[in-house]
């Protein structure tokens, strides 16, 4: 009872920090785009596209001096006590924002961007920091979803929100920068109802060479499982979603004939497109973190930039897009998000989440530069902008797809065992939750692959022994990460199989090996490669059985009966307890026999 009072209780702190993030979030969005339009009123509308990239160039400067400070700072006091700081400070910032509006001064009004830009770099990585400390690790992933979802609803909705106070108010700045300092007021009650936390015992101190400490969090992710793509990926979303922010407005003036203000409508459908996004990549990845959805999202997002060059005018087929844009967006955050903190040491976590938000601003400030690149160099309409962002897209996707290419496989037998198998899964308290695991299972095929691969969340290689080899399945051995080895293979291809295993359990992947009907006999130690694996891991030794309702059927007769649209085949697999790794590969596979739960 206790501990369900407490687990309620952090979940309601969690609350009040998404409501805090929120409404912080969306004072940013709301100011900047003020600033904009401030802007556009004396400068006038034909400089909108470098007064967008000059204001996203200064909100991102205290990003790229202060994150590392910060993250530092987040590792060496209470991560609630700095969102309580911040959360103050951005109230003073705001009451410094009504007086620049006031003058109408347009360095004054820069300064005044800057410094609400440092108090978001110093509440970022406590904001992502807190969250491991307020819910369960099984919880992370769905509170990233939730977190992405307001965050990034934030940001769209703000710049939704600049443009209709802008409207109501007929360019009365003073009135929505008021409104502004009321939003403050309330993300600091919301920022005191965070349950107390306590430090994380770092004693590391500020270095002024900050640069040098983000190369070295760079390096030390190296350390760490995809760690480093992720951190890159979320870099690269920045960079993506930083420059659709700042060209949406200049495509609806050129392309759909709206005004600067009514072309802030739009964000509205981003926002609600991240919104259900993220939702639906937080229901998907469960109590798991599903890096899968990454690549889905980046070639999403690429169709939605060809679509919004080829139809800029069509403002039905661009509402569409848009909003589209904004669901493949939360595909690829959410799951990044939640590997990050997932995956970085917990003494290092604030720095990591620091390096991640200096490298994302770089990627935003890269956007402003690539949109005035666009547009002052190359002459480009904002539609043709679109396009050039999704090529670049398109060529970083492939890259992640190709780095985190095991957990994309995992994805896809995911999805297409759900198609086609109605999979019950028994004694999944036997494989150990994280580390290596020496899966054994009898029956071989590709099928049973997709299948096992579908219920592991981590990377996996398959073994599979086999008299014959087929070199007409090897792009899809390839692709599976299914290994065949024979008996006749020589001693230097089994040395190379298991320095390939022994990398596979340093990275946390886990290794299934088949042992077939055809184990007849002991072949000598020096002559079986799978004696040899056997003896070589030190990880968990745990079997495996699987088998369908109809056990005279194979399971590759499923897909016959599939597009027969006899509808799925019931699969079930079932982990036994752990075996010793002293049995040989035949005493192994009699045990297999006899303990089989299906047998009949």
């Amino acid at each position: 009872m206790i501990l369900r009072r407490k687990a309620r209780k952090n979940y309601t702190s969690f609350a009040f920090l998404n409501i805090a993030q929120f409404l912080g979030a969306m004072n940013d969005n709301i100011f900047k785009l003020l600033l904009v339009f401030l802007l556009i009123d004396i400068k006038g509308a034909e400089n909108s596209p470098v007064i967008l990239a000059t204001a996203g160039a200064v909100f991102v400067i205290p990003f790229l001096l202060f994150s590392q400070a910060s993250g530092v700072l987040a590792d060496r006091i209470s991560k609630r006590n700095i969102v309580v700081f911040t959360k103050f400070l951005e109230l003073f910032v705001m009451l410094l924002g009504v007086l620049a509006f006031a003058l109408r001064t347009e360095t004054f009004s820069y300064v005044i961007l800057f410094l609400m830009a440092t108090q978001s770099a110093i509440f970022g990585p406590s904001k992502y920091g807190i969250i491991p400390e307020l819910v369960k690790k099984d919880r992370i992933a769905k509170a990233n979803g939730l977190l992405s979802l307001f965050s990034f609803t934030a940001i769209v909705f703000g710049t939704f929100l600049a443009a209709f106070l802008t409207d109501i108010t007929e360019r009365n700045f003073v009135l929505t920068a008021l409104f502004c300092s009321f939003i403050s007021l309330l993300g600091i009650f919301a920022s005191l109802k965070i349950e107390k936390t306590p430090p994380s015992g770092s004693h590391k101190k500020f270095n002024p060479f900050f640069l040098y400490e983000i190369y070295k969090t760079l390096a030390r992710s190296l350390k760490y499982n995809h760690l480093l793509t992720s951190v890159l990926a979320s870099a690269f979303f920045f960079f993506v979603g930083a420059f659709m922010q700042l060209n949406i407005i200049p495509f609806a003036m050129s392309s759909l004939g709206l005004t600067d203000v009514q072309g802030g409508y739009l964000f509205l459908l981003v926002a609600i497109g991240i919104g259900t996004g993220s939702f639906l990549a937080g229901i998907i990845s469960g109590k798991q973190v599903e890096l899968g959805l990454v690549p889905i999202g980046g070639l999403g997002i690429v169709g939605c930039c060809i679509v919004l060059t080829i139809f800029p005018t069509h403002l039905n087929v661009v509402a569409g897009s848009i909003t589209l844009l904004g669901v493949f967006g939360g595909f690829f955050i959410v799951p990044v998000d939640s590997f990050i903190q997932i995956t970085s040491p917990k003494e290092y976590r604030g720095q990591t989440l620091a390096t991640m938000n200096f490298m994302s601003f770089i990627g935003v400030l890269c956007a402003s530069m690539l949109l005035m690149l666009f547009s002052e160099k190359f002459a480009l309409t904002p539609n043709q902008g679109f396009i050039g962002m999704g090529l670049i897209t398109l060529f970083v996707t492939l890259i992640i797809t190709i780095t985190i290419l095991d957990y994309f496989v995992r994805f896809l037998s995911l999805v297409v065992s759900n198609i086609l198998f109605r999979v019950r899964l028994n004694g999944k308290k036997n494989v150990p939750a994280s580390g290596p695991v020496l899966l054994i299972c009898r029956h071989s095929s590709w099928v049973n692959a997709m299948l096992l691969l579908a219920t592991q969340r981590r990377g996996m290689r398959f073994i599979i022994k086999c008299k014959n080899d087929y070199r007409w399945l090897a792009p899809l051995y390839r692709i599976m990460k299914i290994i065949p080895i024979t008996n006749n293979d020589g001693p230097f291809h089994t040395a190379q199989l298991l320095k390939d295993i022994h990398r596979g359990f340093r990275r946390d992947f886990s290794v299934c090996i088949y042992i077939n009907d055809n184990e007849d006999e002991e072949q000598p130690f020096r002559h079986n490669p799978i004696q040899q694996i056997l003896n070589e891991p030190s990880c968990p030794v745990v079997p495996v059985w699987t088998t369908q309702k109809n056990r005279s059927q194979r399971f590759s007769c499923a897909f016959k009966r599939f597009f027969r649209f006899r509808g799925r085949t019931r699969a079930m697999i079932t982990f036994g307890k752990e075996i010793s790794r002293k049995k040989t590969s035949l005493e192994i596979y009699h045990s297999l026999i006899n303990e089989d739960p299906y047998r009949r």
